[in-house]
């Protein structure tokens, strides 16, 4: 539907909202999948209707606590990390084809 052509296999893992488990599977996929050109991480805010396309992802500022009861002391989701992750896809792009095949999708750069 959006033009990456047959080749590509499509991996969907369902994760707990926990700061510290989500970061070791997606370590481990990461490891075992060992994608070749790209992956997609897609989040679910709570009571969201849309799904929003994220530009950029941000390291700090993480208040809320998961699953567990657990937020970072430092409020920093992964330490050591960048402060910012800007995806090489154009999610204004990608959204704008989602719009346009009927969904209900968002572009932001605001994580």
């Amino acid at each position: 539907m959006i033009g990456l052509g047959e080749n590509v296999d499509v991996h969907v893992r369902e994760l707990p909202v926990s700061y510290l488990k989500t970061q070791k599977i997606i370590g481990e996929l990461w490891y075992t999948l060992n994608p070749k050109q790209f992956a997609v991480h897609l989040g679910l805010a709570r009571g969201s209707s849309v799904v929003i396309l994220e530009q950029t992802g941000k390291n700090t500022g993480y208040r809320d606590r998961d699953v567990c009861g657990y937020c970072p002391e430092t409020r920093c989701c992964v330490e050591g990390g960048a402060q910012k992750l800007e995806s090489v896809i154009n999610m204004r792009a990608v959204s704008k084809h989602f719009r346009q095949a009927g969904m209900n999708v968002v572009y932001s750069r605001d994580a």
